[in-house]
């Protein structure tokens, strides 16, 4: 029965297939909901960018986000970052979901 619960567990926490434009903008804005002024540090921070990174590699829109999705995979990856660094990472997202990072919300 535990090995059960285990797989359910695991196999929600790593979702595959094609993500929707939506999908992104949720995770980009909850990227943005975490950061704060100057240099970033923590859990909260890295993991929503490494979600946004997974996504973002997932899209299968006619925007290129492979290259948003390789940065925030590398910043996932690592111990500080910066409001700076995310914005570069995520600037093609940006576009996608019609904001800065950090500065509003995706309009539906």
């Amino acid at each position: 029965m535990a090995a059960i619960g285990l797989f359910t567990m695991t196999a929600t926490a790593c979702a595959t297939g094609p993500t929707s434009k939506k999908e992104v903008c949720d995770q980009y804005d909850s990227l943005s909901d975490r950061m704060g002024i100057g240099r970033v540090f923590g859990n909260p921070v890295f993991s929503a960018a490494g979600d946004l990174a997974d996504v973002a590699d997932r899209y299968e829109g006619p925007e290129d986000l492979s290259a948003d999705a390789k940065q925030l995979e590398s910043i996932s990856d690592s111990d500080s970052t910066n409001g700076l660094e995310l914005s570069n990472a995520t600037t093609n997202i940006a576009s996608l979901c019609g904001h800065p990072l950090g500065i509003g919300t995706t309009l539906p």
